[in-house]
C-alpha cells in the first residue's frame, strides 16, 4: 500500500466534482467544523459528530498538516491564527487536488461567486451546471413547458460553448431517481402552477416528478449533442432526500433507450447503492460512478466501498471526486481518505495477483486523473 501510495505523489488529481469555499473573511466556529463532516442539516446534531470516527479521523489529518494537538480547540486556534488564503493554498497543494470541476449550485451568500473563485483559489477549474438551478433561472420569458424546455437547452448549449465542463442533476432530491414519462397535460399543469408562483414572487424550488424527470430527459438529450457527461446525485446526501428514491437502478431509461446513445452519464456518491453503480458500469458502456462523500463520511465502510467497487466496476469507469465545500479541510481528509482506500484495494488485487504492481500503479492513476481528463475532455 506504502509504494502505491509513493507511486501516485506526484500526480495532481481531478476532482471531478467539488464545491465552492466559503469567503476567507467568513469566521470559522466548532459547528462550522463539525457540521463539515455530517450530512446532517439540523444544527443540534453538532454534539453527536465528535462521537464518529470520521471526525476524530479529520481532526488527526488537520492537525498533523497544522501541527498542532488533535484536537478541535487547537485546530481552531491554530488555523485563526494564519493568513486564511495562504492557509487554504497549502491545504489543497497538500491534498495535491490539481484540477477542480466545481459545481456552484451548492452555494450562499458566503460562498466565492465562480469569478471569485477562480481568482482566490490557484488551481485549474471549470464548472458543472446545475440543472435544477439553471432551469429555475429560466422560468421568466416563457409561456410553456416546451418553451421553457427549450430555453434550458439553449443555456447549456451556451454553457458547454462558454467552457463548462459537465451538468449536474438532483433529481433525487427533487423527484426521485425511478425515471418515468409522464402525461403530456400533467407536465403542462405542474409547469403552470410553477410559473405562477414565480410571477406572484414566491419562491421557486422545481419539485415533482413530471415537471422534474421531463426536465432530466431533455437535458440528457442536450448532453448527448453536446458530449457534456451528466452527472447524477444518487445514494446518501441531506436529510431532505428519500434515500429509498435514490437507487441509480431506477436510472435505466437513459442507459436503454436509443435516444440516448453516447450519452455519458456519472453517478456520484452512491452509497450504499455502489454495488448497484459498480453493476452499471460493469453492463452499460456509458457509465461512470465515483465514490466521492463515501470516502470519508462513510468511514471504515469507505474502504470496504471502494474494493466491493473494484470488484465489479472497470476501474477506467472509476473516478475520484471530493465533493468537498466551504473549508479547504476538507480537501484534505478526503483526498487523504481517498487515495489510501485506492491503494488499499489496489493492493489487495496485487497480493492475489490479480495485478502486477506496474498495472496496479496505472489503474490507480487512471483513477485519480486519466479517466476524468478523458470523460471531461480536459487538456493536460
Amino acid at each position: 500500500m506504502r509504494d502505491l501510495l509513493e507511486a501516485w505523489a506526484d500526480i495532481e488529481a481531478v476532482d471531478h466534482h467539488c464545491h465552492p469555499l466559503w469567503r476567507f473573511t467568513r469566521p470559522v466556529t466548532a459547528a462550522d467544523l463539525r457540521m463539515l463532516f455530517t450530512e446532517a442539516l439540523d444544527g443540534a446534531m453538532a454534539r453527536h459528530v465528535p462521537s464518529t470516527a470520521v471526525y476524530r479521523d479529520a481532526l488527526r489529518r488537520i492537525a498533523q498538516e497544522l501541527d498542532c494537538a488533535p484536537t478541535e480547540e487547537a485546530v481552531l486556534r491554530e488555523r485563526k491564527g494564519r493568513e486564511p488564503a495562504a492557509h487554504a493554498e497549502a491545504l489543497l497543494r497538500r491534498s495535491r487536488t490539481g484540477t477542480m470541476l466545481l459545481d456552484h449550485g451548492f452555494a450562499s451568500s458566503e460562498t466565492f461567486s465562480i469569478a471569485e473563485h477562480a481568482e482566490a483559489i490557484p488551481v485549474q477549474q471549470r464548472e458543472i451546471v446545475r440543472l435544477e438551478v439553471l432551469a429555475e433561472r429560466r422560468l421568466g420569458g416563457v409561456r410553456s413547458v416546451d418553451e421553457w424546455f427549450a430555453a434550458v437547452r439553449s443555456s447549456l448549449r451556451q454553457a458547454a460553448e462558454a467552457g463548462a465542463a459537465g451538468v449536474k442533476t438532483i433529481a433525487a432530491y427533487r423527484a426521485g431517481l425511478r425515471l418515468r414519462r409522464h402525461a403530456a397535460g400533467e407536465t403542462a399543469a405542474d409547469f403552470m402552477r410553477l410559473k405562477e408562483r414565480a410571477q406572484r414572487g414566491e419562491p421557486v424550488r422545481l419539485s415533482g416528478a413530471p415537471l422534474v424527470h421531463g426536465l432530466l430527459f431533455e437535458a440528457a438529450l442536450e448532453c448527448r449533442d453536446q458530449g457534456l457527461p451528466l452527472q447524477v446525485h444518487c445514494g446518501f446526501g441531506d436529510p431532505d432526500e428519500d434515500l429509498a428514491e435514490a437507487s441509480p437502478l431506477g436510472l435505466r431509461p437513459l442507459f436503454t433507450d436509443p435516444l440516448y446513445e453516447g450519452l455519458k452519464v456519472v453517478l456520484l456518491h452512491c452509497y450504499p447503492f455502489h454495488r448497484e453503480a459498480a453493476y452499471l458500469c460493469a453492463v452499460f458502456e456509458g457509465v461512470h460512478m465515483d465514490l466521492s462523500l463515501t470516502l470519508p463520511i462513510a468511514g471504515l465502510d469507505g474502504g470496504r466501498a471502494m474494493r466491493e467497487a473494484l470488484g465489479l466496476a472497470p476501474w477506467s469507469k472509476l473516478l475520484y471526486a471530493s465533493d468537498a465545500s466551504r473549508l479547504p479541510e476538507y480537501f484534505l481528509v478526503a483526498a487523504a481518505v481517498h487515495r489510501e482506500a485506492l491503494a488499499a484495494a489496489f493492493q489487495e488485487l496485487v497480493e492475489r495477483r490479480v495485478l502486477t504492481q506496474d498495472e496496479a500503479i496505472d489503474a490507480g492513476s487512471r483513477v485519480l486523473a486519466g479517466n476524468a481528463r478523458e470523460l471531461y475532455r480536459l487538456s493536460g
